[in-house]
């Protein structure tokens, strides 16, 4: 742990997430240092302005890079705040990149703080806050001082916290974690709060990333898609250590050097991860090390399951043998096992044995297979709305097809529920269809089904080229523009 007072080490882009900005004197030594390492140990990179560092009538060029990169700022509003004229450009300058990005629409945020001081007298500069601009007055130019004063005004009215003498530390700095924390994470809303066993894979890439190597490396992983799902949270902890750049799901076309040029153009510390299904594509590639993550082990598998099927960690005891050849079929495929734990949610063992008997019936059980007994079980007109959104509505807003579904009465509002809560689909905070490649994959195998041969006799097109061929073919009996 660094001392409160040394200083923070040099900038470098991206490097922090939260800034801080507080008169030293005040705080430094103990709320605001608190505050500090409160954040550090939780692993959010923080940056706090050292006062004793400032030099000059300007804030330096890299305070204004931290303040403009962080997502999160937070100034730090006590009794001599104001007489800072070093704090009060570091607050201007925070109001300024916060309008830039939409007054809170953006990615920046500020959550002040005001540590024994009224939130009033930092809006109307009252108290020491008035006797603060009576003596910056004498020295600064009016625009100067009105620029200062409107950003107290437009600070002072923001959602934050206001510390009194009587109140304890702990409690507030721990709201306060939880609020950075939570608009730190705003970036993974999509993936699915069950990443068990992603703890595993993320210490085998960072042990194999060897951080401390002096030259670049590449460091492949191999595996189905999903085998290593949450693969975002992994990078974004991995991230934390070194700046990295990820490619994720390349083939075997992927031309490295087109899009980068030679290895050695990077620094020696530079780090490269790269997801792929086919192996052939890290073989061209020359990577450096290799993970494959396979599937999941035997108590992770049985933890997912679980929590999908029946909301907790393990199953009752009536369901266990039941659950355990289910893990067989799956084979540690977190999709298969996600799919198949919605579809079994709240069902009787009697139905489960039915499943188990569907799946023992195929000659080969892949995922496709396990992933169609969950198919099986929609409604004919949910089953219109998954073949709809795997081969056509991928990434549209879930309002384009809406009244398309109304008019042939397949009562979409029940049909996309369904489809959610068995995790064949997913709809973003802003209204737009998602779904796992391979579920995508067998929507469209369905749809193929229905002719194999000749496509202008399927329900549902979504090739250009197919398209194209059946226009200038004029096989075309009917055509809905979206």
């Amino acid at each position: 742990m660094r001392s409160s007072s040394m200083p923070d080490p040099p900038l470098t882009t991206g490097e922090y997430e939260v800034f801080l900005s507080f008169r030293g004197p005040d705080v430094r030594q103990t709320f605001a240092d608190c505050l500090y390492h409160f954040l550090i140990h939780s692993k959010i990179r923080t940056f706090r302005d050292e006062e004793e560092l400032r030099k000059g009538e300007e804030i330096a060029p890299s305070l204004v890079q931290a303040i403009s990169e962080s997502k999160i700022l937070i100034p730090i509003f006590s009794q001599n705040y104001a007489s800072s004229k070093w704090c009060l450009q570091e607050l201007a300058k925070m109001v300024e990149c916060w309008k830039k990005q939409g007054k809170g629409g953006g990615r920046t945020t500020i959550l002040p703080i005001f540590y024994l001081v009224d939130p009033r007298d930092v809006r109307h500069q009252e108290g020491a806050y008035e006797e603060a601009f009576r003596r910056h007055s004498l020295k600064q130019d009016q625009q100067t001082i009105k620029q200062w004063k409107e950003a107290l005004l437009e600070v002072g009215k923001m959602k934050g916290w206001h510390v009194a003498g009587s109140d304890g530390h702990g409690a507030i700095l721990e709201q306060i974690f939880v609020k950075v924390d939570s608009l730190l994470r705003t970036n993974y809303t999509l993936l699915t709060d069950e990443l068990v066993g992603i703890d595993v894979h993320v210490n085998k890439v960072v042990q194999l990333l060897n951080l401390d190597a002096a030259s670049e490396m590449i460091v492949g992983i191999h595996g189905m898609d999903n085998a290593s799902e949450g693969i975002h949270m992994m990078v974004d902890r991995i991230c934390k250590h070194r700046v990295l750049i990820v490619l994720d799901d390349v083939d075997a076309k992927f031309e490295f050097d087109k899009i980068f040029g030679k290895l050695g153009n990077f620094s020696s510390k530079s780090r490269f991860i790269i997801t792929t299904r086919d192996k052939r594509a890290l073989e061209l590639l020359q990577t450096d090390k290799l993970h494959e993550p396979g599937g999941m082990s035997h108590d992770h598998s049985l933890q997912l399951l679980s929590k999908h099927a029946f909301k907790m960690d393990n199953p009752p005891n009536e369901y266990t043998a039941l659950a355990e050849k289910f893990l067989k079929v799956a084979a540690g495929l977190p999709l298969a096992l996600k799919v198949v734990g919605s579809l079994l949610f709240r069902t009787d063992t009697n139905f489960w044995r039915a499943k188990l008997k569907e799946l023992k019936e195929v000659p080969t059980v892949e995922v496709q297979q396990i992933l169609r007994i969950s198919y099986n079980e929609l409604t004919p007109n949910e089953k219109q709305i998954f073949l709809d959104i795997a081969c056509v509505f991928i990434g549209d807003y879930k309002e384009v097809p809406f009244y398309m579904w109304s008019s042939c009465d397949f009562n979409p509002e029940i049909g996309m529920r369904t489809l959610v809560n068995r995790s064949l689909v997913r709809i973003d905070e802003e209204g737009q269809f998602g779904m796992h490649d391979h579920l995508r994959d067998l929507g469209r195998a369905i749809v193929n089904e229905e002719d194999v041969q000749n496509p202008c006799k399927r329900s549902r097109i979504w090739s250009n080229e197919n398209a194209l061929d059946m226009l200038a073919n004029r096989e075309v009996l009917f055509v809905l523009f979206l």
